[in-house]
């Protein structure tokens, strides 16, 4: 009997249902599968539910959201036997997008129901797993804006671009690690496992999850005018020499900043220092 777990979290109750129908119908044979579906209601819950499913002997433990639940089910699961699921549906999917899960439904669970199993990359940062990137600069205040002010979507996004940009504070950042011996403020200081951040936007086009390494990506102080410049560019993956832009393969890197406003985001989630 396989045991699969199911941690679920949504804001579209008709996304619920159309899940939930479509594990009874994929996994409806008893002898063979035996499932649960359990509900996430509110930020770090999927941690609670994923331990409770890890003493309950579940072989498979699938995160049905967006990357912040997936990383919450994830990170209990690291160098575990469990077998780790991904069924897409928040808004960005950026880790799902990268290893071509796709966002329908049905056909997320067949790749499931199929076992087709790979092994993948993690990163951490303190005590923090991440599987798709982190960072420690404007994306971090970005994803600070993004959650407090809790609207989803491409609208939440662009809010919490323009807020971003006149909340985020350049800090000086020293950089050390694997022939790295800096100091800057940059505008971006990203470390990625995958080319991909979300709405198939990338800015570590040569990061991948398989290869045993982080990407780390420096990008200099920027004028307002060179900041939009380098967003429109980024979603046509075009980076120009006019964008000091500076990508390392890493296996470590150590970050030191005296600011009290260092804080740093993983897979999308804000977390003070």
């Amino acid at each position: 009997m396989f045991s699969i777990h199911f941690i679920v979290h949504s804001i579209s109750s008709r996304k619920s249902r159309v899940l939930e129908k479509n594990i009874k119908i994929l996994f409806s044979d008893r002898t063979k599968y035996n499932f649960f579906i359990k509900h996430s209601k509110h930020k770090g819950h999927a941690v609670e539910l994923t331990k409770k499913s890890i003493k309950e002997k579940a072989n498979v433990i699938v995160a049905c959201g967006g990357d912040g639940t997936i990383n919450e089910v994830a990170r209990n699961v690291v160098f575990s036997s469990i077998i780790f699921g991904i069924v897409p549906m928040g808004s960005g999917n950026g880790l799902a997008r990268y290893l071509n899960i796709p966002n329908n439904i049905l056909e997320a669970l067949k790749i499931i129901k199929e076992k087709s199993i790979k092994k993948i990359d993690v990163g951490k940062i303190n005590d923090d797993y991440f599987f798709c990137n982190a960072g420690v600069s404007f994306d971090a205040f970005f994803m600070r804006n993004y959650n407090y002010y809790n609207q989803r979507g491409i609208i939440g996004y662009a809010r919490a671009f323009l807020v971003s940009l006149f909340d985020f504070r350049y800090l000086e950042t020293k950089i050390d690690g694997e022939g790295l011996n800096q100091t800057s403020k940059p505008f971006l200081l990203l470390i990625s496992n995958t080319n991909l951040l979300g709405y198939n936007i990338s800015i570590s086009p040569n990061a991948s999850i398989f290869d045993g390494k982080l990407d780390l990506i420096v990008v200099e102080k920027m004028s307002w005018l060179k900041i939009f410049l380098f967003f429109i560019m980024t979603l046509f993956r075009y980076y120009p020499k006019i964008f000091k832009i500076k990508r390392s393969k890493i296996n470590y890197v150590t970050l030191h900043s005296q600011d009290k406003n260092f804080v740093y985001q993983i897979d999308g989630d804000f977390v003070a220092k």
